[in-house]
């Protein structure tokens, strides 16, 4: 999504930045960086095929820093790029190893303790 659209969404929300960590059953395991309006009905859809811990989120009303944040991620970390055997909205925004990823986030960002299952 073009950042201007980005913006366009926002309508007085918290933007959301988020780091989770993506599993299933089979032993496929990876990590995702995105951005959301609503966290909680992000990843819904998905719940069939893949399971979701979350392990850290940066929140700002100012959309279009989370948004550039996003982008920087992703153009940083390319390198570690992974692609998941099941498709989905974002599977292009996921990566083998998180740890490089969460000492980068800004400070402000919520680290949760254990992760949480979502």
């Amino acid at each position: 999504m073009k950042r201007v659209a980005w913006l366009a969404q926002q309508r007085g929300r918290k933007a959301v930045l988020y780091v989770i960590r993506v599993y299933n059953k089979q032993g496929e395991a990876f990590y995702k960086v995105g951005i959301t309006f609503c966290f909680s009905s992000r990843f819904s859809r998905l719940k069939t095929a893949y399971r979701f811990r979350t392990l850290a989120r940066y929140s700002s009303y100012h959309a279009g820093a989370v948004y550039d944040l996003e982008q920087r991620l992703h153009r940083e970390f390319a390198g570690l790029s992974y692609i998941p055997t099941a498709s989905f909205s974002g599977f292009t925004e996921c990566y083998c190893d998180a740890t490089p990823i969460l000492a980068a986030l800004p400070p402000g960002t919520f680290f949760l303790k254990g992760g949480v299952d979502i």
